[in-house]
């Protein structure tokens, strides 16, 4: 399933970092610090406010600025939706640095297909600034293992036109390292990157995550399998590595 792949692509926030409850965490922070009565809003209400929001203004730096309009209306925080925006991305680049994890069994597993002689790749929708923070300032990830010294390529929403569920991040990676769909794997959490990697003409599996519970079946019907931890994955290429090595020896 693995060693027979000439290429893995590799989502990234909930796939292989525990990071897609810490955009809940900043917005916690951003209210109690500014609201006019320091409300402390749960990891749930913060999701739901930055989701409503979202889907009526869509997604970048403008939707996120309405975004901050829609906080400073609603707890009274002083000053103007821009000033409001510039403050909670300081607060965002400390949350990235100090609370963003690799997901239990990633530095293992990365290192495992490494040197098993795969060709690594990550193809997500964050932004080149995190990664960048990921690599030079948390250090809790760092130590476990250097994001930009296991995969060969990374690319970030700038890299491309056109985000999941398009399959142009797919497609990029792939012209970039020579493969081909049939010799490529995409390991991935979410609806959206599973219909990027099929449009790709790419079998993905699915590793659970629990925001993404709510479109389990969906994704199940998008996934060539799905794995429950990335250590059931670690599990499987290390089978596979046992099977190949006895092949070997065998002659």
């Amino acid at each position: 399933m693995f060693l027979d792949k000439d290429l893995i692509i590799f989502d990234l926030d909930g796939t292989l970092i525990d990071s897609l409850g810490i955009w809940s965490l900043v917005d916690q922070m951003l209210v109690e610090e500014l609201s006019a009565a320091h409300v402390k809003l749960t990891e749930e209400e913060a999701y739901d406010l930055r989701a409503e929001a979202l889907g009526r203004y869509g997604e970048g730096s403008s939707a996120y600025l309405a975004y901050c309009g829609d906080l400073k209306d609603k707890f009274g925080m002083p000053g103007t939706a821009e000033t409001i925006h510039h403050r909670r991305y300081e607060i965002a680049m400390e949350v990235l640095a100090k609370h963003v994890r690799w997901r239990e069994g990633a530095p293992e597993l990365l290192r495992t297909l490494k040197r098993a002689g795969k060709r690594l790749a990550i193809g997500t929708t964050t932004r080149r600034r995190n990664i960048d923070v990921y690599a030079g300032r948390n250090e809790g990830m760092i130590r476990e293992a250097k994001i930009d010294e296991i995969f060969e390529v990374i690319k970030t929403r700038e890299d491309v036109e056109r985000v999941k569920p398009d399959p142009q991040v797919h497609q990029m990676i792939m012209a970039e390292l020579g493969a081909t769909p049939e010799k490529t794997i995409v390991i991935e959490d979410a609806t959206a990157g599973l219909k990027a990697a099929r449009a790709a003409g790419i079998a993905p599996v699915v590793v659970t995550e629990r925001h993404s519970e709510v479109d389990r079946a969906v994704n199940d019907a998008l996934a060539l399998r799905r794995f429950e931890s990335l250590n059931d994955i670690l599990a499987v290429v290390k089978a596979e590595i046992a099977e190949r090595e006895a092949r070997e020896d065998r002659g």
